[in-house]
């Protein structure tokens, strides 16, 4: 480590002992304890509830995505960044065509009839 180093992370250490207590201050007076004595506060239930589901998906969609790559490429060693890019191009592809959003009539009617087939009616078939 040089000397650069050295004094940047000693730095960064004298800032995280000054600015912990003053947000351990912060979190404790935005979250106060509960006096029904349960054993954690209800935002805290409901946020450990909703994000645990998501942590589960993720790990599951994790091992998942981990053994269809490995079955596609065995011998493919990737790092830390590989592992990120593959897992946030999955969950994109996922949420693209698996899972598309469906516009709720905000298309312009010019937009779906270049889709839709056009009707032909008896009075266009006689010309």
């Amino acid at each position: 480590m040089s000397n650069i180093e050295l004094v940047a992370a000693v730095a960064l250490g004298v800032a995280i002992a000054v600015v912990c207590p003053t947000l351990y201050r912060y979190v404790r007076k935005q979250f106060p304890p509960e006096a029904d004595g349960a054993l954690l506060p209800t935002w805290m239930t409901a946020a450990l509830t909703k994000y645990g589901a998501l942590f589960v998906f993720s790990l599951l969609t994790a091992v998942v995505l981990i053994g269809v790559y490995r079955t596609a490429n065995p011998d493919t060693v990737f790092g830390f960044g590989e592992a990120v890019a593959l897992g946030f191009g999955f969950e994109a592809s996922l949420e693209k065509f698996v899972f598309p959003k469906t516009d709720s009539g905000s298309r312009a009617a010019s937009d779906s009839s270049a889709a839709a087939p056009r009707r032909v009616g008896p009075t266009e078939l006689g010309k």
